[in-house]
C-alpha cells in the first residue's frame, strides 16, 4: 500500500520569505499561498503528522510586490530573501519547533503546532494574518502568516 505522504502534489503558490534588513523587526519567517497553496498546504500537514521524521519538500514562489505590500514593511520596500524550496516535517516530540534561517528553509515542527499551523493556514483565504506560531528559542524563527492579495 503506497504512503500517502509520498502521493502527495504541490498545487498553487506558496510564498517564503525572511527581510533581511532591521532583522529584529518582522523578524521570522512570513507565509501566504494562493486558494491552491493553501489547500496544498493543509493536505500535506496532517500526513506529515503520520510520519513524523519524514519530510516534503514545497516549491516556493518568491512574492510580488503586492504581496510584500500586505505586511508593508518600509512599505513594501524592505530587502527580502525567499528561498528556492522548504522542506518541512513533523517531529515525534510535543513541541517541536526547529526553523533557522537557512536555503533552502527547514522547519520541524511537534504534534504541539498542528492545530495552531492549521487555523493559520485556514485564515489565509479569509483575509486573517498579521501573526505568528511557533516557538523562537536557540535560533529559530517564528512563522509570520498574511493574506493573500488578489492580485499577486
Amino acid at each position: 500500500m503506497a504512503n500517502p505522504l509520498h502521493s502527495w502534489k504541490q498545487q498553487g503558490a506558496v510564498r517564503l520569505w525572511r527581510y533581511t534588513e532591521f532583522k529584529q523587526k518582522f523578524r521570522g519567517w512570513h507565509l501566504t499561498a494562493d486558494d491552491a497553496g493553501v489547500a496544498s498546504l493543509l493536505a500535506l500537514m496532517p500526513l506529515l503528522a503520520e510520519a513524523p521524521g519524514e519530510h516534503r519538500s514545497v516549491a516556493v514562489t518568491p512574492p510580488t510586490a503586492a504581496v510584500l505590500r500586505v505586511p508593508n514593511y518600509s512599505q513594501g520596500l524592505a530587502q527580502w530573501t525567499a528561498p528556492a524550496k522548504w522542506n518541512i516535517r513533523a517531529s515525534s516530540a510535543l513541541d517541536t519547533w526547529l526553523f533557522p534561517a537557512s536555503d533552502p528553509a527547514d522547519l520541524t515542527f511537534g504534534a504541539g503546532h498542528l492545530t495552531q499551523l492549521t487555523a493559520a493556514l485556514q485564515g489565509i483565504p479569509r483575509g486573517e494574518g498579521d501573526f505568528c506560531v511557533g516557538n523562537p528559542e536557540y535560533g529559530s524563527l517564528p512563522l509570520w502568516f498574511w493574506w493573500h492579495p488578489h492580485a499577486a
